[in-house]
């Protein structure tokens, strides 16, 4: 019996640390008094209520390809505390011929002891949703003690005590120039580039967020535009979640938000912050701008130095970097191409093509080559697939070495996910040397060669169609010159 282990806690606070071992010690002694097989750990640090946890969803991808035979948890809340998430995971154990087995021995499908199952979920789920209750219950006490809930404070303050206070750096200045920048018309993309250029360090930056972007964004200007905090209010309770298995968050009335007035230093004047929110307000009834048109070229137009997708500018008649054109020069340099010019390329390439086309030299190449790359793929599936064959063997005698006590649990687990990542990764290519070999027909690609080429290469005009079918990508160069690569492999010999 193959058994995937769930475990999982709250926090990673000390005693959930401890919670982890205890956890451990007591499914090694469960699985060996059952003599089954360990597949793998699947271990969260995350709340019970939410199905995005990364270990929880890799146990299920695993149970849909059914990689093992049982599920054993503590007990049902490890696995879930929302009724819905329960029965999802139940129904989907159930699809796949997969048990699903508690310590505690309140579930056991595998003995068809489950007819307790959906007791225990609404229990668990109830027991989360007056624990959710209990603390919204403490957070708002401290609000209205003037106390700040939140763990980040706004930017442009710090933390002491849990009240706001201005921090000592120049974040309250770019607060002040934020607002002082959207009142002379300047737009959130623009006060973004500007503060980009400048080298003032981001939201993100300033409290050492993880993976923080290196550019100020328009979205980031807007939010610190309609934050009330600035005028020395402390506001909270501005949103609220549904519920406590939905992280969907509503908007609360204004009438039923906790607001301290004058509670720290103002950064902003009320009247300042006011005529900012008119002003917003006033360009939102502006005429709504019509659907934005995706342009010939939208998602084929790459630049070569930042990898960024090109946008269309309109009086440009032609696309720009948007890297260049969101942040500026001192993010990247133009990298524009006229949409007319390019599309006289093309079309110039595809009737070359065609022009200098010996169909029976140019079907010969493009069939041999077919055949060379059909070896090819043959023998890297072999050689995939042996590969994925030593790494089941070597899974297989780990597990025993655990089980033996020859390795330690640690030990076990990098070997383990050391050898899953590979396994992983060679999957994937296989399934991609798989699908070349599946649509690798030689006589077939000749045939849609010919058709695809004589429909198109007297049409004066470069349709959306004939992009999809014969551009993969198109490189901009700095100085306005492309490189474009195309999808079909007999473009690759008739240039050659």
């Amino acid at each position: 019996m193959r058994c995937a282990v769930y475990i999982r806690v709250s926090t990673d606070k000390e005693e959930q640390k401890m919670s982890l071992q205890n956890q451990r010690s007591l499914f090694y002694e469960y699985l060996e008094k059952q003599g089954w097989d360990v597949f793998d750990f699947y271990v969260d640090v995350e709340s019970g209520t939410t199905g995005k946890r990364e270990n929880l969803q890799r146990l299920i991808q695993d149970a849909k390809a059914r990689k093992f035979d049982v599920i054993v948890a503590k007990e049902l809340s490890r696995l879930a505390r929302n009724g819905g998430l329960s029965y999802q995971i139940r129904d989907m154990a159930a699809d796949n011929g997969i048990g699903i087995v508690t310590l505690d021995n309140a579930i056991n499908t595998l003995e068809r002891k489950g007819e307790m199952f959906g007791l225990y979920a609404w229990i668990y789920e109830q027991e989360s949703q007056r624990t959710s209750t209990r603390i919204k219950a403490a957070l708002s006490s401290k609000a209205k003690k003037g106390e700040f809930k939140g763990s980040i404070p706004p930017y442009g303050y710090r933390l002491n005590s849990g009240k706001l206070v201005l921090a000592e750096d120049d974040t309250p200045n770019n607060v002040k120039r934020i607002f002082r920048m959207y009142l002379e018309g300047k737009g959130f993309d623009a006060i973004a580039r500007t503060l980009t250029r400048e080298g003032c360090l981001t939201p993100a930056q300033v409290i050492n967020k993880k993976n923080a972007g290196l550019y100020w964004q328009g979205t980031s200007i807007k939010k610190i535009l309609n934050n009330p905090h600035y005028v020395g209010d402390l506001v909270q309770g501005r949103q609220t979640t549904i519920s406590v298995t939905s992280k969907v968050r509503e908007e609360v009335p204004r009438d039923k938000q906790i607001i301290i007035e004058d509670a720290h230093h103002a950064i902003i004047s009320r009247e300042d912050f006011q005529a900012v929110q008119q002003y917003m307000e006033g360009r939102k009834r502006q005429k709504v701008k019509p659907k934005a048109k995706k342009h010939l070229f939208t998602n084929y137009l790459f630049c070569t130095d930042c990898g960024k997708a090109l946008w269309y500018v309109h009086y440009r008649k032609g696309y720009v970097c948007g890297n260049y054109y969101k942040h500026g020069k001192h993010v990247c340099s133009q990298h524009s191409v006229k949409e007319k010019e390019l599309i006289g390329v093309i079309l110039a390439d595809i009737r070359k093509s065609a022009e200098t086309l010996n169909e029976n030299e140019v079907m010969g190449r493009l069939e041999a080559k077919t055949v060379q790359e059909r070896k090819q793929v043959d023998k890297q599936i072999q050689s995939l697939l042996s590969r994925i064959e030593k790494l089941k063997e070597q899974k297989t005698g780990l597990i025993r070495l655990l089980a033996s006590g020859t390795i330690t649990e640690t030990e076990y687990k990098e070997a383990t996910e050391s050898g899953n990542a590979e396994q992983h990764s060679l999957q994937d290519q296989l399934k991609g040397f798989q699908s070349l070999q599946c649509n690798n027909s030689t006589g077939e690609s000749i045939v849609r060669f010919k058709k695809e080429l004589k429909q198109f290469m007297m049409l004066d005009e470069l349709t959306p169609e004939m992009l999809h079918r014969f551009v993969d990508r198109i490189q901009v160069k700095a100085d306005g010159s492309v490189n474009i690569h195309y999808k079909f492999t007999a473009t690759a010999l008739l240039t050659a």
